[in-house]
């Protein structure tokens, strides 16, 4: 009993100092774990990161939690004795000794703990900024009766940046009784007092809402002023008119949108009725009248005419053909550094009007060879340019050889609109054909065989001639040959020919017509031959699809090497044909080679 007596305290104590051991290896923060009293070290396993995905605003901080586990199955958190980065800190920061990271800019950024040797990583993807709070000013304004707020909701967002948020917030007044305000659209946020008190104006996006105080004042109208005094604006130019009210109490109110406007002289300046926004019609003055509330002001609006510095021909120096015509175009260069498209108020003439005439409206026509000056004049400004008329050039003619025959042929397939009533005079080919075209008697269509393959060879060698021809016109821009006459020649053009309205070609000889782009006629658009042109001799080669409009009247061979060819609604080709290596959409269509 003695001996145990002797050996109870230094039992308890050594009992006391293992369960010490044991609650450190379960809960510790030492990541060592020196051996205690013999026992051996636990050795640390793994370093996990969590959350393992994050999600923050830009300005917003995520915690993230580094937790050791230990080989005896311990766990502890670690999270200030790791060491943290961020492989992105365009995006995402992290303080390095507490895992605290925050949003930088929009991105995902890999935020990793490093402890003991072992490393573990999260994923944070930084989003927009959010909105926090939004501000509604100006804040407690007052205004009278009848006179107008504009209000503006500034919101502060979470990168501590702050914006005009007002295009996306609605407002509202919680006393309409007292002020109204428009909710939302191009006038979002505009008040407007009512009767005598207060009103909380409130402005909402999303989650958030601002608000303040407007406060109606009850004094009387004394006067209404315009501005600006007296203005002077140009011709087509516009000047907003502000109405502004004072009343008995000094106070003063925007009321531009409660006046009704007019104008005395409406032939030389017009004014919106309810807006005061004044549009300069004609060089003279005006007297501008506003009526508010029983006041009255008026202003006098001075229109002028912009001061003509000078005159731009275009084209310039440009070379036409004999019987082709040409639209000059002048532009006016202003005092202001405005310019304008003068060329029906100019006044044209040709030097020589034998070697080429002009009309009004600024369309000359080649009748001779020879050189002329075309001049453009307006007042004291007048510009000029040469125009050099040239001979056509006599070219032979581009040989279609056994693909003459043919008044459709493609090198893919034929569409034909079911039940429609397309005549072809010709032969037609194409391996494809969803429903045969109508033909004239004693015409073959060929589906196959040696007629069809020679004729499809034939066409490409047929455009390769064509295209290897010397442009007499070589334009790095389209054309629309509407309303234009042109005489024989090669026209090269790199955009778009168009056709609207009615296009001439007129005197004998070879017309090639070549464009990089499309070819398109525009409904009931007409080509038309005049002076001993014929259409055996007119050539159309776009690089990219053909599109003729609906009834329109259409001549002359079209032939593309690979692309589309496409005959509008009872669309026509008198004397011509439609050669394609690619496909043919026809459609009430009347085709005569």
């Amino acid at each position: 009993m003695k001996n145990l007596r002797l050996y109870a305290k230094p039992i308890m104590w050594l009992s006391a100092l293992l369960m010490t051991a044991f609650v450190s290896g379960c809960g510790g923060g030492d990541q060592g774990r020196d051996p205690i009293l013999g026992l051996p070290a636990a050795t640390l396993v793994a370093l996990t990161v969590s959350p393992a995905t994050a999600e923050v605003a830009i300005g917003n901080a995520q915690q993230f939690i580094a937790t050791a586990t230990y080989a005896d199955g311990a766990s502890i958190d670690v999270t200030k004795s790791a060491t943290w980065s961020s492989d992105k800190v365009a995006f995402a920061t992290v303080t390095s000794t507490d895992g605290i990271a925050r949003g930088v800019a929009i991105g995902i950024a890999t935020i990793t703990a490093n402890f003991g040797g072992k490393v573990s990583s999260a994923r944070l993807n930084v989003t927009e900024a959010t909105l926090l709070s939004i501000a509604v000013t100006p804040a407690n304004p007052s205004i009278a009766i009848g006179g107008q707020q504009q209000f503006i909701a500034m919101g502060s967002f979470s990168d501590g940046s702050s914006s005009d948020i007002t295009a996306i917030t609605t407002f509202s007044s919680e006393t309409p009784s007292v002020a109204t305000i428009i909710a939302s659209g191009p006038s979002a946020g505009l008040a407007t007092g009512v009767s005598f008190g207060t009103a909380v104006i409130s402005g909402a996006s999303g989650i958030r809402t601002g608000k303040t105080t407007l406060t109606v004042t009850s004094a009387t109208l004394q006067s209404i002023a315009i501005t600006p005094i007296n203005p002077s604006v140009q011709v087509g130019a516009t000047q907003q008119l502000i109405v502004t009210a004072t009343f008995s109490d000094s106070s003063t109110a925007d009321v531009t949108g409660s006046t009704a406007f007019t104008s005395g002289t409406p032939s030389v300046a017009s004014i919106g009725a309810s807006t005061g926004l004044t549009t300069g019609v004609a060089a003279g003055s005006a007297l501008m009248t506003g009526n508010y509330n029983g006041k009255t002001a008026s202003t006098t609006v001075t229109v002028t005419a912009p001061l003509l510095s000078s005159i731009v021909i275009t084209p310039a120096n440009p070379s036409m053909l004999v019987g082709s015509s040409l639209q000059f175009t002048a532009t006016g260069n202003y005092a202001d550094g405005t310019t304008g498209n003068i060329t029906n108020t100019v006044t044209w003439v040709s030097s020589l009007p034998s070697v080429a005439s002009i009309l009004p409206t600024g369309k000359a026509s080649a009748l001779a060879v020879g050189l002329t000056t075309i001049s453009a004049t307006q007042g004291a400004n007048t510009a000029s340019t040469i125009l050099t008329v040239t001979a056509p050039v006599i070219v032979t003619g581009v040989n279609l050889a056994s693909a003459t025959n043919f008044g459709v042929l493609a090198g893919t397939s034929i569409t034909n609109n079911s039940g429609g009533t397309t005549l072809v005079t010709g032969d037609v080919g194409s391996p494809s054909q969803t429903v045969d075209p109508v033909q004239a008697a004693g015409f073959t269509n060929y589906k196959s065989g040696a007629v069809l393959t020679t004729a499809l060879a034939d066409m490409q060698v047929a455009i390769t001639d064509a295209n290897s021809r010397t442009c007499d016109v070589n334009s790095a821009a389209g054309i629309d040959l509407g309303g234009q006459t042109f005489g024989p020649g090669v026209y090269c053009y790199a955009g778009a020919i168009n056709i609207t309205g009615t296009f001439t070609m007129n005197g004998p000889g070879l017309y090639i017509f070549r464009t990089s782009s499309t070819l398109n006629s525009t409904a009931n658009s007409i080509v038309a031959l005049n002076g001993g042109a014929t259409a055996g001799n007119v050539f159309w080669v776009p690089v990219a699809a053909t599109t003729l409009g609906a009834n329109s009247f259409f001549k002359g061979t079209i032939m593309t090497q690979s692309a589309a060819i496409t005959m509008g609604d009872n669309a026509s080709l008198q004397n011509g044909r439609v050669l394609s290596g690619s496909a043919v959409t026809l459609k009430n269509n009347v085709i005569s080679r």
